[in-house]
């Protein structure tokens, strides 16, 4: 791409303690009525691009947040969150998380018991 600058450093990272970290993309896409709890291994962004979705971090309950299109999330490392999808239309979005090389797939973060 013309005028894009790739910098290795920032997608593959190797740290003093010896762990490794990457960049994992991510495609939000949630129907009405769908629920998740995740736990967030490294700190995560996420864009919504339609629609709407609701999130409340465990550790502060019954503080519901509502994210919009064209609304940004910025999940610290370690949270514990609860997704509410209670759109008609459901939700999409995208976004990324910084986690150890452990970590392959999104799913990895799904919590089915707390």
């Amino acid at each position: 791409m013309p005028n894009a600058y790739h910098h290795p450093k920032i997608q593959h990272n190797d740290h003093a303690d010896g762990t490794e970290s990457y960049l994992l993309p991510d495609v939000l896409a949630m129907q009405n009525g769908a629920e998740i709890t995740a736990r967030y291994p490294g700190p995560c962004i996420y864009y919504v691009t339609e629609g709407e979705i609701q999130y409340e971090d465990t550790k502060i309950p019954g503080n519901i947040t509502v994210l919009r299109k064209g609304d940004v999330i910025h999940v610290e490392e370690g949270s514990l969150i609860r997704w509410m999808c209670k759109s008609p239309t459901g939700v999409k979005g995208f976004g990324v998380a910084y986690v150890p090389v452990s970590v392959k797939f999104i799913n990895d973060f799904v919590v089915t018991d707390q």
